[in-house]
């Protein structure tokens, strides 16, 4: 069996998750059990790609139950814990991982925020407390356009919120990481982006500041901040292009193609753990781990295969991923890109070096401005008009200047003389600087969306696959009635003379609006 049929057999057997309104009980588990051995044993290909597919809908399904179940058990009563803290904002928003309740081991360690009040004592990550909890399960608000935080938080891996009532300190040593956050903090203290290069180094972005998130948000830029494959596929190129060149300094015999990209991967895989490991971190690095055993099969695999196998990788690996948004944000995109290169690739147009280096990156951006558009619409509910020219110079000037700064920075500020790890962080938040500079220059172009518009964004696809296919000139009518078809939604006038109902969630239960001519009304 082909390894892109097992990606798709994955993918189909855990997509349900997203639909699923109840998960199955154990009894309809072992009946699905039962029905896929007894297909396994069917000698017809169709039935055992039918097998294997329900196995991995099962698989889903008990990490789904995984997942929720602390928000069913531990809510309610006082808990007895032992929280290690995972990320703080050294005020009153703590991460942590609950690893014992009532004196017993808890495997795997499950997620909790807790708010609202200061632990006693200095608080850093890598420390184990003693905490009686009062806990419950997060809770999101299911109204149309609106955010699900319960979704979220299941993503997450963080089902459960709380505070505590009692906290004791039982081992008060931070984790090298925090060690290292803490002292990269005292170092860029007197920079007036530190902030910000803390989130582009380390990940760390509970402290930038909302006016920076705003800017990022409206310009379309805000992917940049989070460390995500951009940055991590970043550090591994960076890697493997260090070893390859300190290769030609070794003996013939002592030189392995394979050792630049294993060796890229290993300080991809350190890098995303210096960051903390975040959810979509860990996932880069899944995928990462899974293009690489692809590469060393020594078999040239189209960019379709990889893209099935790597977020086949990724599902089998943490199932509750089909829940995150910006995991199939990052897939669509990718997705986007390998058909807009298929599709529509770089013009060959005789230009100087410079300007075929322009043209590249103005080809690279428009088709993620025009391919995007449905995922952007359907999840986010809005487009930004300007992140099209903000990230032509944004995406350019993190990738290639501050990010490189900024890890430039971090391993001389391990192994460097204090002169030039001082001048690559000058450096590095003079480039934030020209960078911010730029996007406050540029007008609020966030514009919210409704759903009318979501077939339409369809509209830049099925473009470029007509004109590629000739079907403009072929099948003109054809054509042309499927964009009428598109816009059919924004041809029909709201009828604001009829009397409506809505139900709204706001979280402790249900509100109905009676709506009439523009006036509305809550009960």
């Amino acid at each position: 069996m082909k390894i892109t049929t097992v990606s798709v057999c994955v993918l189909c057997g855990i997509l349900p998750l997203i639909f699923l309104p109840v998960l199955p009980g154990s009894l309809c588990l072992i009946g699905i059990f039962c029905f896929a051995c007894a297909l396994s044993f069917v000698p017809y290909k169709y039935t055992q790609y039918a097998s294997l597919t329900l196995l991995f809908f099962l698989w889903g399904i008990l990490a789904a139950k995984q997942a929720v179940w602390p928000g069913n058990i531990l809510p309610g009563a006082t808990q007895e814990t032992v929280v290690q803290i995972t990320a703080t904002d050294h005020a009153t928003t703590h991460y942590g991982q609950i690893t014992h309740v009532q004196g017993k081991r808890l495997f795997p360690s499950v997620g909790v925020v807790l708010y609202g009040q200061y632990l006693p004592g200095e608080v850093c990550a890598g420390q184990r407390w003693a905490m009686k909890l009062k806990v419950r399960a997060v809770h999101g608000q299911l109204n149309e356009g609106g955010f699900d935080s319960q979704r979220y938080a299941l993503a997450q891996h963080q089902p459960l919120s709380g505070r505590f009532l009692h906290a004791t300190v039982i081992e008060s040593s931070c984790s090298l990481r925090a060690r290292y956050l803490a002292s990269l903090n005292t170092t860029l203290a007197h920079y007036p982006w530190q902030q910000v290069i803390l989130a582009l180094g380390m990940g760390e972005r509970l402290s930038v500041s909302q006016e920076v998130k705003n800017i990022m948000r409206d310009t379309g830029t805000a992917h940049l901040m989070a460390i995500s494959g951009l940055h991590i596929a970043f550090a591994a190129l960076l890697a493997g292009g260090l070893i390859r060149g300190a290769q030609f300094l070794l003996p013939t015999r002592w030189i392995h193609w394979q050792t630049p990209l294993v060796g890229g991967i290993v300080c991809a895989t350190f890098y995303a753990w210096l960051t903390g490991l975040q959810p979509p971190a860990l996932r880069t690095v899944v995928a990462l781990a899974a293009w690489g055993l692809l590469k060393l099969s020594s078999r040239q695999w189209s960019g379709w295969e990889v893209w099935f196998c790597c977020l086949a990788a990724i599902v089998i690996a943490d199932p509750i991923a089909v829940l995150s948004q910006s995991l199939w944000l990052s897939a669509f995109a990718v997705a986007a890109l390998i058909f807009w290169y298929q599709w529509f690739p770089v013009p060959a147009w005789a230009l100087p070096r410079a300007g075929k280096v322009a043209l590249d990156l103005v080809h690279l951006q428009l088709g993620i401005t025009l391919l995007l558009l449905p995922v952007q619409i359907a999840l986010f509910h809005g487009v930004s008009v300007t992140s099209f020219l903000a990230n032509l110079f944004a995406v350019p000037l993190v990738t290639f200047i501050s990010v490189p700064l900024i890890l430039a920075g971090m391993i001389g500020h391990l192994i460097g003389p204090l002169m030039a790890e001082e001048g690559l962080w000058a450096l590095a938040d003079a480039s934030l600087d020209v960078l911010f500079r730029a996007l406050k220059s540029l007008p609020e172009g966030w514009i919210n969306i409704d759903y009318r518009w979501q077939y339409l964004s369809l509209a830049p696809w099925l473009t470029l696959m007509a004109w590629r296919l000739n079907a403009w000139r072929t099948y003109p009518v054809i054509c042309l009635s499927g964009v009428l078809l598109l816009s059919w939604p924004l041809w029909r006038t709201p009828r604001t003379e009829a009397w409506q109902v809505h139900m709204l969630d706001v979280g402790q239960g249900l509100a109905m609006v009676i709506a009439h001519n523009g006036k509305s009304d809550t009960l």
